[in-house]
């Protein structure tokens, strides 16, 4: 179980999410998705509205945020946000107790391209938290499971698209110092040529974090060092991409069952290669390489989590992924189509246990394949009928019992010059991670696949200078991955709605509001569970200063109590070079905790759990240059 949790941690990454306006040459379906994306006010990078119910943070709001991670945008967003699980690790789906990681079903892209760990599952292990100088919008997409983008189901979808040399030619510096010693640099190059592009952004992070009190003279820890490289190159027709992030942590309450270790620490290295390519009008290839080395130290006085017999760990692992894929659209009549095939080869390299390489268990292998249909028909001008059909066989060594998966959605939108609506019934199905196999405590082929039935619906007006949405959705789990054991009978059950309303008082000041509801039944250890929370932020620019203000509040029925998370900034334009910046995370130091559980294993006795904020308070100062 645990144990394997150190050697497993990564692996591959890919899959090119075809972007829908690029190859839309039906003229009604062109104009009809344009006019759809016009009226939510996107950005002018090709979004494709089918990927599900999108939250998007533009160039312009980034900026405004300063946000610099992943993290300053995932804790803002409805519905699914930002948490960390015992080993301090990106983890919004985590129950707080000792499961190693449970936010497989969020999929994670850079330019198209899924970078996932392989064994795990989610690139969101190691880039929940990435540093994200190189982008230049984020889109998150909800629920949908979006079939020409993943070799695998997903229930939340985040695409970050890195930036242009076309608009952000030449370089930028960035420094930044904080409370702590924190501080971070970065650097990023990119330059337009004749027949190619090219980009370099290079960062380096000494992640100070607050320390959390456990009842003993050793403080559980969070620190983190992180280095990371994000380049690519590029032409007309085809793209290549490096990624390599070295992150050395320190890993919280890791495998100790009470939270008192002695030592807790995972480091990480990580490779990531793609390279894509049209190669005709109507066809795209796509191949990608995944490559994880992970380093686990774990020490207490009693036996650790996954190791009865022993208080002390000390492993080294190494994972692999290759993805591949071949894709087709085109447009026959009034007929949008979109097809393909695409491959994912999980591997468990080698294991290493107290310097000495071991053999691999006999489960060591993941294959899936995956066939993809999606039809988007325009019935008028204004409205575009689609459907979609995926499926998935995945094919496990050591005599682990294999899947066959299916996926199915039936789609609606209609736009008008102020009203748009958008509905959903679909039919998803998702499969057990292989790190989680080896942590129930049942013989790994008695694990089912999860069923998804749901419908949503999406509303939405805009007129002049704001606009309201409203999004509804009821979906029902069957062999639900998200309750802590298999014996339970029941289905968890969810029922969300999600309320935006933007306003622009002028082009310097605008307020944004996301009211949320969301009830669940028999999650995790629940029987049920009530969310409402909401985020508020304000823009303001007076002459050459710009103004940043936003509050994410959530309160549930765990405890009813109210958290808020204020973070402020104050930004001097000092000339069109150069901007200086004071922040302030979690001024009121009040916002959302996250409960970890803690076992006394003597007794196997429940303990008070430690309730910890994944959002430290921080000020910090940054110095922006740019050349």
């Amino acid at each position: 179980m645990l144990y394997f949790f150190k050697r497993k941690i990564i692996k591959r990454g890919l899959i090119f999410s075809s972007l829908f306006l690029n190859i839309l040459h039906a003229q009604n379906v062109e104009s009809m998705l344009q006019e759809y994306n016009k009226k939510n006010a996107l950005s002018q990078k090709t979004i494709d509205e089918n990927k599900g119910h999108l939250v998007l943070f533009t160039r312009e709001k980034l900026e405004k945020m300063h946000a610099k991670t992943l993290k300053d945008v995932f804790k803002t967003t409805p519905l699914i946000y930002y948490h960390e699980n015992r080993y301090a690790l990106p983890d919004p789906l985590t129950s707080g107790s000792i499961e190693p990681y449970r936010s497989n079903y969020i999929r994670l892209y850079v330019d198209g391209v899924e970078v996932t760990q392989g064994w795990a599952g989610s690139g969101l292990l190691l880039y929940g938290d990435v540093n994200i100088d190189f982008v230049d919008h984020i889109e998150f997409y909800y629920m949908i499971p979006s079939f020409e983008s993943s070799v695998e189901p997903a229930f939340l979808t985040i695409f970050l698209y890195s930036k242009d040399p076309k608009r952000d030619s030449g370089g930028k510096v960035d420094l930044i110092g904080g409370s702590r010693g924190y501080h971070v640099e970065s650097f990023n190059y990119g330059e337009q040529k004749e027949d190619f592009s090219y980009m370099v952004n290079i960062s380096h992070t000494d992640g100070k974090r607050e320390k959390i009190e456990n009842g003993t003279q050793m403080p559980l820890s969070r620190d983190f060092e992180s280095l990371q490289l994000f380049s690519y190159i590029k032409s007309d027709d085809q793209i290549f991409h490096l990624q390599v992030m070295k992150k050395d942590t320190d890993s919280l309450a890791g495998a100790s069952w009470d939270a008192t270790p002695l030592a807790s620490r995972i480091d990480f290295l990580n490779l990531h290669m793609d390279y894509g390519i049209d190669l005709t009008e109507n066809w795209h290839a796509m191949l990608s390489y995944d490559w994880l080395k992970t380093t686990m130290r774990e020490e207490d006085e009693l036996p650790l989590i996954g190791s009865p017999a022993s208080n002390r760990l000390d492993a080294r692992t190494e994972n692999s992924t290759f993805t591949g894929e071949l894709t087709y659209k085109n447009t026959v009549g009034e007929h949008h189509i979109n097809l393909g095939i695409k491959g994912r080869d999980k591997k468990l390299d080698s294991v290493r246990l107290d310097g000495h390489k071991v053999p691999s268990p006999a489960f060591d292998s993941e294959k899936i394949a995956s066939l993809f249909f999606q039809d988007q028909y325009a019935l008028t001008p204004q409205q575009l009928l689609s459907f979609g059909i995926s499926y998935n066989y995945i094919n496990r060594n050591g005599g682990i019992s294999d899947d066959s998966l299916l996926q199915l959605r039936l789609g609606y939108i209609y736009t008008s010059d102020e009203w748009s609506y958008k509905a959903y019934l679909y039919r998803t199905q998702v499969a057990i991670e292989p790190l989680m196999r080896y942590f129930y405590p049942h013989t790994t082929e008695d694990i089912k696949a999860q069923t998804t039935l749901g419908v949503t619906q999406e509303i939405s007006y805009t007129r002049e200078n704001q606009q309201v949405r409203l999004i509804l959705q009821l979906m029902q789990d069957e062999n639900s991955l998200l309750q802590n054991t298999l014996e339970s009978q029941n289905d968890t059950k969810y029922f969300t709605t999600v309320l935006n309303y933007n306003y622009e008082f002028d082009k310097d000041n605008k307020v944004d509001i996301q009211l949320y509801y969301a009830r669940y039944e028999d999650i995790f250890n629940f029987d049920r569970l009530d969310d409402i929370s909401g985020y508020f932020s304000f823009f303001n620019t007076y002459g050459d200063f710009d103004f940043y203000n936003g509050v994410v509040w959530h309160r549930n029925s765990v405890d009813w109590d109210n958290y808020f998370d204020w973070t402020s900034s104050i930004a001097w334009n000092v000339n069109e070079a150069l901007t200086v910046t004071l922040k302030g995370d979690n001024l009121l130091n009040k916002a959302k905790k996250t409960d970890l559980y803690r076992f006394d294993i003597t007794t196997m006795q429940p303990m008070e759990p430690l309730s910890i904020s994944p959002i430290d308070q921080r000020i910090t100062i940054e110095l922006e240059y740019m050349f």
